[in-house]
């Protein structure tokens, strides 16, 4: 198959456990993109968390962000779409894990709040180079553009706070796990599946022709939509199942290795 178009997570996917790309994976990406294929970062992170891998491109490439909430062209910060969250959802969503004491942070695209400051809230200002902020009263974002809210617990409370949250609210939102301990809300026409559809339409790529790559939950969207979904050796079992191939793990390069077998 002539495939035209990979979409790939980062973490647990392109990045090792220590949050490192190897050499061998940078060189299967920029070898696909020298090959004419339109590679696509699709991930929880804003764009200033994906400015390493935009580095690689000497093409104005576009980005799936925040989860499929955004898609922006890497070079020229084009905004193909922006899907926000209702303030009411984000409100409802905030009450809630106020209840249940789970430290959370709500973002925009460039604003990042916290609702307390915690070892996971801190550690999640630091990884952008910013201080925590904590939010004084949810009314502050009523005007704000907000992407998603995500709460830190530990993976077996994810676990079981994502099956207790889409029950709770029935398709009105999408909930899901990016790493084992968040849990990520996001406006209920906002996937990397359906981002990626429209990156397709866009470019006139079928999905057909589409590979895509991922560890996550929130993966399983584009993994359905690809004409051959790869999960990462390291990813779960229900990730796993949707997926015509696994590769090896992202602390052996599984990325790469799906790269070179089936594009290069």
């Amino acid at each position: 198959m002539n495939y035209k178009m990979i979409a790939s997570d980062i973490d647990g996917t392109l990045l090792n456990d220590k949050s490192g790309m190897s050499g061998r994976t940078k060189a299967a990406i920029t070898g696909a993109v020298e090959k004419g294929v339109l590679f696509i970062v699709a991930t929880g992170r804003a764009m200033r968390g994906v400015e390493a891998i935009n580095e690689l491109f000497d093409k104005d490439m576009p980005f799936i962000l925040l989860n499929g909430a955004s898609v922006v062209m890497g070079k020229s910060r084009r905004v193909i779409f922006n899907k926000y969250l209702g303030f009411d959802l984000i409100k409802e969503i905030y009450e809630i894990g106020i209840d249940y004491g789970v430290p959370m942070v709500i973002r925009s695209g460039d604003g990042i709040w916290a609702n307390k400051e915690s070892e996971a809230t801190a550690g999640y200002f630091s990884s952008y180079g910013s201080e925590i902020k904590i939010l004084k009263d949810i009314d502050e974002l009523r005007t704000e553009g907000i992407f998603k809210v995500i709460w830190f617990e530990t993976p077996a409370k994810v676990a079981h706070l994502q099956r207790e949250m889409n029950e709770y609210f029935m398709g009105r939102l999408n909930c899901h796990s990016s790493l084992p301990i968040f849990l990520e809300f996001v406006s209920a026409d906002a996937d990397k599946g359906s981002a990626l559809a429209e990156v397709g339409r866009i470019y006139g790529i079928d999905r057909s022709g589409t590979i895509a790559i991922g560890d996550g939950f929130n993966d399983i969207s584009m993994l359905k939509y690809a004409g051959l979904g790869v999960a990462m050796g390291n990813a779960p079992d229900e990730v796993k199942a949707v997926c015509a191939h696994v590769t090896l793990s992202n602390n052996e390069d599984g990325a790469a290795a799906a790269i070179e077998r089936f594009v290069l």
